[in-house]
């Protein structure tokens, strides 16, 4: 173990960080290859468990098994909790677990979380990553409260609506791109509150973790004042955002 922790402090923060998530990759893998996880029958291997795990320890999306078809119920909750390493990110993940147990965030910790996060400063990091934390965790929730009643009317039992709403707000606002309907969003091609509440779930899970603060931080003063100013970094994002979404808006519909 001493050998260990020595080779690790030679490391740089970018070694240390893609190594953790190629042990994200490892853990998830042998996660998905549990029998709980999977559905009686199912052809499952070392390259699809690899496939799934990077994937969706990526959030890319791309499958080599049908997940619907493949993944049990506890399946289907693994999946999900993988999902969050790449949506939310696994320093903001560590720094929960950190907490959790009541452990020091010493300074090297704090040069992880800078380095993963992208930041200059590390003054305010903690306090940072719980935000994060509680402000996508929330966001999930409420998509997965409001898609679970809604989907009452298209599933049999509210069981099923609730884990399908679960798993489709969690899917949206990591911008993971998996599935449990077994044809993405084609059952609500003509549901446009689905389709609506997955367009804002998806926006907020890309927009960025510092536009969410700051307006998180807006929405909950005591004051709002009306000359409130958002940094550079918020307005230019929201701004970029904004344009990509209405010209590739306008080019589907010319080219279609």
């Amino acid at each position: 173990m001493g050998k260990i922790k020595e080779h690790l402090s030679h490391l740089s923060a970018v070694q240390i960080i893609v190594m953790y998530y190629f042990f994200a990759v490892i853990i998830a893998m042998g996660l998905f290859s549990l029998p709980i996880a999977r559905n009686p029958g199912t052809e499952w291997g070392v390259i699809e468990a690899l496939f799934t795990a990077v994937s969706a320890v990526s959030v890319t999306g791309l499958t080599v098994v049908s997940t619907a078809e493949t993944f049990s119920v506890p399946g289907t909750f693994i999946l999900a909790f993988v999902l969050q390493f790449g949506g939310i990110g696994i320093m903001t993940l560590g720094t929960f677990v950190w907490m959790l147990f009541r452990r020091k965030i010493g300074l090297r910790e704090r040069q992880l979380i800078m380095t993963d996060q992208n930041r200059g400063e590390m003054a305010g990091l903690v306090l940072i990553m719980k935000q994060i934390l509680i402000i996508i965790l929330a966001i999930e929730a409420i998509g997965a409260l409001i898609l679970g009643i809604h989907f009452l009317q298209y599933f049999p039992t509210w069981q099923e609506a609730f884990i399908q709403g679960f798993f489709a707000s969690v899917s949206a606002t990591t911008n993971a791109g998996f599935d449990i309907t077994g044809s993405s969003l084609e059952p609500f091609a003509h549901d446009y509150f689905v389709q609506f509440v997955n367009i804002i779930l998806l926006v907020l899970g890309a927009i960025g973790f510092p536009v969410l603060i700051e307006v998180k931080e807006f929405l909950m003063a005591k004051e709002r004042p009306f000359n409130k100013r958002f940094s550079l970094y918020t307005k230019l994002t929201t701004t970029t955002f904004g344009l990509l979404v209405l010209v590739g808006f306008i080019g589907i519909l010319l080219l279609v």
